[in-house]
């Protein structure tokens, strides 16, 4: 086993650790400290979820496009390619920048959960 190898097993076995820590902690009441304040101050908690779920690739990951300088607003995934456009995640438009913002933590966690199992 070389030196490269053992740096992703190193690696996947803390992300599996972690994302476990991350799981337990993800808690009604956290989801609506989230929806409360999606862009406030966070507990430690919510900010150490909030951080699991930014380190992820850009391929896939969500982002917000909006149509004006005022909404309405829309889920995208991007692509990670420079000069493809993200694709909209789904039909639904937001009018107010909280409400994407929570819909996009909702996305995560289901993604989130659907990878744990």
């Amino acid at each position: 086993m070389n030196i490269e190898d053992r740096d992703l097993l190193c690696y996947a076995r803390f992300d599996q650790r972690l994302a476990g820590q991350i799981a337990r902690s993800i808690t009604p009441a956290l989801i609506e400290e989230h929806r409360l304040a999606p862009l406030g101050a966070h507990s430690d908690a919510l900010a150490r979820v909030l951080n699991y779920f930014r380190r992820g690739p850009v391929p896939g990951k969500y982002g917000i496009a909006t149509a004006g300088p005022f909404g309405p607003y829309r889920i995208v995934r991007l692509t990670g390619q420079r000069g493809r456009r993200p694709q909209p995640a789904d039909d639904t438009l937001y009018d107010s920048m909280d409400a994407v913002y929570h819909a996009v933590f909702l996305k995560r966690l289901a993604d989130f959960n659907a990878a744990a199992r």
